[in-house]
């Protein structure tokens, strides 16, 4: 739904600027590890790290911001 998108943006805007970053590339543009690594110098573990902790601070943002609400 619309509103779930709403909250899921607010919450992407929330993560540090890096993770934010990080997840959209992964995530929305669909780019691979490979590439995003090749692209910032990053480690693959690095870029595991990185979008583990996104995705929990996404998590807990969802739970507060719309689960919450259901």
């Amino acid at each position: 739904s619309r509103q779930f998108f709403a909250v899921l943006e607010a919450c992407t805007e929330k993560l540090p600027a890096v993770q934010g970053r990080l997840f959209l590339m992964r995530e929305w543009l669909e780019l691979s590890s490979e590439d995003i690594c090749k692209e910032l110098s990053l480690t693959p573990t690095n870029l595991y790290v990185q979008l583990h902790r996104a995705r929990l601070r996404l998590r807990e943002c969802l739970e507060l911001n719309w689960f919450a609400q259901k």
